[in-house]
């Protein structure tokens, strides 16, 4: 990131990369979105298992749950027991899906300084994966709203009986632009790595996130992959709100015993 002279290399600066070439999201909001984000992610998914923990299932309900391929009728049994949690985790994550779409845009502005088809194309892709996620939870929503009308049991019948018809709704367009968190997420943490943004353990980080919430009602673990979410990028956005340009940090310094080439390759 070029800056001009007498600015100190980690700072960022009128006319820096990351002000020229992104007057969307900007250095405030691409801040605020790079921390709300992934936390608001998290949260929900952690909320979401809460809630399954809140159902008070006994061993025998859990067992003919578990014993569907699909997650669908767990998810609506939960619903109608813990409807509050389960509200709260959904919206929640809703809220993450929006707020991340403007994070990834200012991300690959700032992963942009080698190559910046890479992140351009992996903004783009996660883009589109994050709204095929919002679409689905759309129809999450319709779900929900069946089970406090009609009861789990029934909405259950009702909704897997169209469940096909819904998941690949609209000539199927939602669930093949869905995979673009897989292929984004990629793509995005390979370019905060070449960039020296992150480095390659936080970049790593980025990708368990790519295969979330692919589809509909889909039952996720407590948080993990949103906290890998947040661990990679809310140090960055605190980083831009201080007017610095995220850096990778190697975790060993020079007077460790770890080779060189190691060295440089484990870092944050």
């Amino acid at each position: 990131m070029s800056v001009p002279p007498g600015t100190p290399d980690d700072h960022l600066a009128p006319g820096s990369t990351f002000d020229r070439w992104s007057p969307f999201p900007g250095q405030v909001l691409g801040s605020l979105t790079l921390i709300v984000g992934p936390l608001a992610w998290t949260s929900g998914l952690f909320l979401q298992w809460l809630a399954r923990q809140s159902a008070a299932l006994t061993p025998t309900e859990l067992d003919a749950l578990d014993a569907d391929a699909f997650a669908a009728p767990m998810l609506l049994v939960v619903h109608g027991r813990a409807p509050g949690l389960s509200t709260a985790g959904w919206t929640l994550q809703l809220i993450g899906a929006l707020v991340l779409i403007p994070a990834m845009i200012a991300l690959a502005h700032i992963a942009a300084r080698r190559a910046p088809l890479i992140p351009a194309l992996g903004a783009c892709l996660m883009t589109f994966g994050l709204s095929a996620r919002i679409f689905y939870l759309g129809v999450d929503a319709t779900a929900f709203n069946l089970v406090e009308r009609l009861g789990s049991d029934s909405a259950s019948s009702l909704f897997l009986d169209g469940y096909g018809e819904l998941a690949y709704a609209f000539w199927r367009v939602p669930v093949v632009i869905s995979v673009g968190t897989i292929l984004g997420s990629v793509l995005i943490a390979v370019a905060a790595y070449r960039s020296r943004t992150f480095g390659l353990v936080r970049s790593l980080l980025i990708l368990p996130a790519g295969w979330l919430g692919m589809g509909i009602l889909k039952e996720h673990e407590p948080g993990v992959g949103g906290l890998c979410l947040a661990l990679a990028l809310v140090p960055c956005g605190l980083t831009l709100l201080r007017n610095r340009a995220p850096r990778s940090r190697v975790l060993f310094d020079e007077s460790s015993r770890v080779p060189r080439p190691v060295r440089d390759l484990i870092s944050w």
